[in-house]
């Protein structure tokens, strides 16, 4: 019987085909790194002390980690196409299981005594679904235990640990280590040379150590200051997911449509660039990502309003649940289900959830009108290209706790923003709307702001990358960022598992895996193609008449904010707001 690992060797070299395989790319590593060791010994030293520190000292505590794990089963019950009054699915009764047991293991019963006596017996009370006699036996029974859950370790976390961690007492190595040869990372992503004299070297880590928490999950947020007094921040990421390598893919493809936009004349006159913070793997596992001092995330900005007004913030997710118990249950006909979903959006916008929250945060958090027109401006650009490129690459999932905004510039950042693929390597989507933009959003900018900036804004982005000299550059870098895509996908599929007709089982011919790149990049190029107004011929035909030529990203706007299409959304994706 063929072992896993050369049932692995063989998808990989049929997937592969013409590319280099996995065996000679390692050993290509290997040999980049022994060369380094030999030239650059210091260098190389140097590097390997930071990363094995920052990659054991700064990971999260076993509470943290179990916080952020109810948080996703949370969100889990309320992504589950069953009835709140239903038996809980079989599925997360075996996900159930695997948390306990990994999270109670012998392992941490022998490193983390004091966490395991604090939690062990309770939550394998409440939540382990071998204990028959306590386990919640409806959907919404396991939703409240879970939430009690947050609650309790949501308020243990924030009130037995400190908010700032010291370096000497986390990391005495990089307190004493003195940096020689080691550039303060991310200096060479912009287009101009920078001089070998001009190069900013790291001088040392920073003394605070602030721990960052964003809706159940925390990070150590590093200060990393440079030979010419400047200071970058980056949040320590650890338990990463498969799909970590694709932020690193999507922020270079990113990287090079500002370039496009560079070119373009009216993406340039627009200032046009998406924001492209970095990243810096550090092992398989933990990755160093830039942060901002300013970043909030949508979620927090209603958080905040629910706290301020003594509101459940989950409250409109169950509410909209529990109305939609009878269409789950089969009660009513498919073609009333819409309606009934409808109106849930429609007593949710009405009694709990107003358009005017965000807006108000911001007035309250902007010092005057001067900021807050800067503030807008900057923002809307930024809206505008995430709603491109969700638009273009087909990519869902936008819930307001993965997009980060910076108070101050308005720049934002979305987390996991990376393409789904069906079980034919294309493009999966099955939103009803072509990217967020919600009700509240639609209240800050005010009609003329979204008819106006955004409209206009991804117009512009859209004629700049398939503008005549850069169809093709734009074909080639699409063309590489799928075909890597496609491959990680390729090897993370199940043994066995169909990747297609002509597939040939689990392995990938390389005609086949030319074609799904070629397929996707061709469905890429045609949907921006359909919303770009058209260029001035060389003849000198005119274009389009203005109201048809934005037409296309007018229709767009208006299907992202129709409620008969946000309704049709998952609750988790906050419609509503």
């Amino acid at each position: 019987m063929i072992s896993e690992s050369s049932q692995n060797a063989v998808r990989r070299n049929g997937a592969l085909g013409f590319v280099t395989s996995a065996a000679s790319a390692f050993e290509a590593a290997k040999e980049i790194m022994e060369a380094l060791r030999s030239k650059h010994s210091n260098l190389a030293g140097e590097l390997e002390i930071l990363l094995t520190e920052i990659g054991s000292r700064f990971v999260t505590l076993p509470e943290e980690r179990l916080l952020a794990v109810v948080n996703a089963l949370l969100h889990r019950c309320y992504k589950y196409p069953t009835a709140t009054t239903g038996e809980v699915p079989q599925s997360l009764k075996k996900e159930l299981s695997g948390v306990c047991r990994a999270c109670f293991s012998a392992d941490a019963v022998n490193k983390h005594v004091d966490f395991v006596r604090d939690y062990k017996q309770d939550f394998e009370r409440d939540l382990d679904p071998e204990s028959t006699a306590t386990f919640p036996a409806t959907l919404s029974e396991l939703t409240a235990r879970l939430k009690h859950w947050k609650n309790v370790l949501q308020s243990n976390v924030e009130d037995r640990f400190p908010t700032v961690l010291k370096l000497e007492e986390e990391s005495r190595v990089l307190r004493d280590f003195h940096v020689v040869d080691v550039e303060v990372p991310g200096q060479y992503f912009c287009d101009q040379d920078i001089a070998p004299d001009h190069t900013v070297k790291l001088e040392r880590v920073g003394a605070d150590i602030p721990i960052v928490r964003r809706h159940g999950s925390s990070f150590r947020r590093l200060t990393l200051i440079g030979s010419d007094g400047s200071q970058r921040h980056f949040i320590v990421q650890t338990s990463l997911t498969p799909n970590a390598r694709s932020d690193e893919r999507i922020l270079q493809l990113f990287r090079v449509m500002n370039q496009m936009f560079d070119k373009h004349k009216e993406s340039r006159r627009r200032h046009l660039c998406i924001h492209t913070p970095i990243i810096i793997p550090v092992w398989s596992q933990v990755r160093m990502v830039e942060d901002d001092l300013m970043y909030s995330t949508f979620l927090e900005v209603y958080e905040n309003n629910c706290a301020r007004n003594n509101r459940e913030a989950d409250f409109p997710v169950t509410y909209f649940k529990e109305q939609l118990n009878p269409a789950i249950s089969g009660q009513i006909s498919p073609e009333a289900v819409v309606d009934l979903r409808l109106q849930a959006y429609n007593e949710i916008t009405k009694t709990h959830v107003s358009d005017g929250i965000f807006s108000q945060y911001m007035y309250k958090t902007l010092l005057s009108g001067n900021h807050m027109w800067a503030f807008k401006k900057q923002f809307a650009i930024h809206l505008a290209l995430s709603s491109f490129m969700s638009f273009m690459l087909q990519i869902g999932g936008r819930s307001p706790n993965k997009i980060l905004f910076a108070k101050n510039t308005g720049k934002i950042f979305q987390t996991d923003f990376h393409p789904a693929y069906d079980a034919n390597g294309m493009i999966e989507f099955n939103e009803p709307v072509p990217f967020r933009l919600t009700r509240n959003m639609q209240a800050f900018f005010s009609h003329f702001g979204v008819e106006g900036l955004i409209v206009s804004d991804m117009c512009a982005a859209a004629q700049a990358v398939v503008s005549p000299k850069q169809s093709q550059h734009l074909w080639h870098q699409l063309a590489m960022f799928f075909r890597d895509e496609l491959l990680s996908w390729s090897w993370r599929r199940p043994l066995g598992l169909n990747l297609g007709p002509g597939a040939g089982g689990s392995v990938m011919n390389p005609t086949d895996f030319q074609h799904k790149v070629t397929t996707n990049v061709e469905n890429v190029i045609s949907r921006v193609a359909g919303i770009a107004p058209r260029f001035l011929s060389e003849e000198g035909n005119a274009v389009d008449p203005p109201q048809s030529v934005q037409r296309g990203v007018t229709d767009l706007v208006e299907a992202a904010l129709t409620p008969r299409n946000l309704c049709m959304m998952d609750p988790t994706w906050h419609p509503w707001f």
